[in-house]
């Protein structure tokens, strides 16, 4: 071989060597590749205790988790807004590498543009004392949206860098003071179960059980408090926004007292305490009361925090609230679905007894129980539920005179399954021209509006159920319509084969019977329903004397044609003699009790006729 050869031969291998190593260089390897596919390695979020952040100028920022509370330990001391720790803690958990980059690729200039020898900011996140995570970042790619990232590896002391794309830059120029949070108080309502208002004029102090149970008034005074007006305090409350943090001012260790203050601080400022029960935690913080009702802004002070606010929210003013603005203002608290008894009790009527039985309720009259007219209780329920008190007119009941409580007019108790019964007593003035109420074992004295009263009747008649008359069609034997001086319609009916025969004046009428009409008549009478029941019987025992209309119903035992029978007798007559009145008295032969029925809803029962139209020719 001529060495002319030879040396073409040794310059083509050096330039293929040239090439293997360019490709090499700027074309990613299989393990990069499958590298790069993988993705950065994922986290743990929730284990997450701690974030270090350092910038290019060694500013630090560090979050240390506490429980479920993220506090900021440096640059200074101040609880951490979690909304802004969460969103970086899951912006670097979705960083997505576009291409591993290695540093000889670059010159110096191009080196030193991607700023990865001085990372705008380093971050560190830590499970206890294990790094979970760890980046850096540089500047922004000329690739839209992209970035250069390093990754350090605490075990080698390598560094891989890589060309990415993250929203974390984002949320790292957030700048340093607004990472505190900007609620004076982050807490769920529903946590919360005390509110203690302290300031020159009184304190009130506000607790429940559990985020179920209802609000109570503890001091100064022990009473129900308002659901509405409660919430409402507590959404004034947690909606404070801090505007403006600032070093606390020097304290004075001294014991006395500047003049103008209180025991519980300066005269124009409110303490506000916290208290958690699910938590074992109690939040206490001081606010300036606002020169006006519509000023929004305020200073303010935390126990739990070291800094002093400026802060603003909606209706400052109101958390200077009296007592009566959150006491409960509606009369009663009652839940229908756990009552086992009412009683009401008046001077005027006989006392009145309804049971609850399985959801149904049930009125003692005439020494037996019959069923209740559910629909009045249930809207005297509600009126009791929904009425407002008009004025807290005594916090204690020394003299009851005054109102007419010594001897109250009317009483309603109820009796809640497993629990003792509840009285409330009504009573007025001697001029009968206001009205109160009163709970028999609590001090407080209501003054109420006398249009509660129609709600709670006294005559036991009108809590009566409206079904007058229940049977089933298979009991049914025969029914009887007798108009007047009429001959009576007679029908019969054979509940095995749900045939008619019908008779007129002795006449055979089955013919002419509609038979569609005649099951609606005995459907209708099956349900008979009132309109309502007379509390005055006088005039209508003179009008029933004579009635307009008499129906007869022959029962039998379901199913069969024979057996023994029972008769049931209703008679009706107009509220006005020989007239077509709206309203018509009723009442069941051998029942004390008359009711009222409308004139359409007669006519709805009865029918215009059980017989079949005639053509006319």
């Amino acid at each position: 071989m001529s060495a002319r050869t030879t040396l073409l031969l040794f310059l083509l291998v050096a330039a293929l060597g040239a090439v293997i190593l360019g490709i090499e260089r700027y074309f990613p390897s299989a393990q990069e590749l499958r590298e790069i596919k993988r993705g950065p390695a994922r986290f743990e979020k929730e284990k997450v205790t701690r974030v270090e952040i350092v910038t290019a100028e060694n500013t630090p920022l560090t979050l240390v988790r506490d429980g479920s509370v993220w506090q900021i330990k440096a640059p200074f001391s101040d609880l951490a807004d979690p909304q802004k720790v969460a969103a970086l803690i899951l912006a670097l958990d979705g960083v997505e590498w576009i291409e591993r980059i290695h540093r000889e690729e670059f010159d110096v200039g191009e080196w030193k543009k991607t700023s990865l020898d001085h990372p705008i900011h380093k971050v560190r996140l830590l499970a206890g004392d294990a790094i979970v995570h760890e980046c850096w970042f540089g500047a922004p790619a000329v690739i839209e949206n992209s970035i250069y990232i390093g990754v350090p590896d605490a075990r080698s002391g390598d560094t891989a860098w890589y060309l990415a794309k993250s929203e974390a830059p984002a949320v790292l120029q957030i700048p340093a003071a607004s990472w505190r949070d900007p609620k004076l108080l982050r807490l769920p309502a529903e946590v919360i179960t005390s509110i203690t208002l302290a300031h020159a004029a009184g304190q009130i102090a506000i607790t429940r059980e559990n985020e179920h149970a209802p609000w109570m008034i503890e001091k100064p005074l022990k009473t129900r408090g308002s659901k509405e007006r409660i919430t409402e305090l507590l959404s004034t409350i947690l909606n404070i926004e801090i505007t403006e943090a600032r070093d606390k001012p020097g304290s004075d260790n001294g014991t006395s007292q500047a003049k103008g203050e209180t025991a519980g601080g300066p005269a124009d400022e409110i303490k506000v305490t916290i208290g958690s029960k699910a938590r074992d935690k109690s939040y206490e913080f001081a606010l300036k009361k606002p020169a006006d009702d519509k000023q929004a802004v305020t200073s303010a002070t935390a126990a739990y925090r070291k800094s002093a606010f400026t802060v603003a929210a909606k209706n400052l003013a109101s958390l200077w609230v009296s007592p009566n603005s959150l006491r409960d203002h509606i009369l009663a608290q009652i839940d229908g679905e756990k009552l086992e008894f009412i009683t009401i009790a008046s001077k005027t009527h006989p006392e009145i007894s309804l049971r609850n039985e399985g959801g149904s309720w049930f009125l003692q009259r005439h020494g037996k129980w019959d069923p209740a007219n559910g629909d009045r209780v249930a809207r005297c329920l509600n009126a009791l539920n929904t009425h407002e008190i008009l004025q807290f007119a005594a916090d204690t009941a020394a003299d009851l005179t005054p109102y007419g409580l010594t001897d109250p007019f009317q009483t309603i108790t109820w009796t809640p399954a497993r629990e003792t019964p509840i009285k409330l007593m009504f009573g007025h003035n001697a001029e009968s021209t206001q009205f109160f109420a009163k709970y028999e074992h609590e001090p407080f004295i209501y003054r109420i509006d006398a249009s509660l009263l129609p709600s709670i009747p006294t005559d036991g008649i009108k809590w009566k159920g409206l079904g007058a008359l229940r049977f089933t069609t298979f009991a049914l034997r025969r029914i009887t319509l007798a108009y007047g001086a009429i001959a009576p319609v007679v029908l019969d009916y054979n509940p095995v084969t749900a045939q008619w025969k019908a008779s007129r004046g002795g006449h055979d009428v089955t013919e002419e019977i509609d038979r569609v009409k005649a099951d609606q008549l005995a459907g209708n009478l099956a349900r008979f329903t009132v309109q309502d029941w007379a509390a005055d019987r006088s005039d209508a025992l003179q009008a029933l004397q004579n009635p307009f209309l008499t129906i007869q119903i022959v029962l039998g035992e379901p199913g069969r044609a024979d057996g023994p029978v029972r008769e049931v007798e209703i008679h009706f007559s107009p509220t006005q003699p020989n007239a077509e009145t709206a309203f018509y008295y009723g009442q069941i032969k051998g029942d004390p009790d008359i009711f009222y029925m409308t004139r359409s809803a007669l006519l709805q029962i009865v029918g215009e006729s059980v017989f079949k139209s005639k053509t006319v020719k």
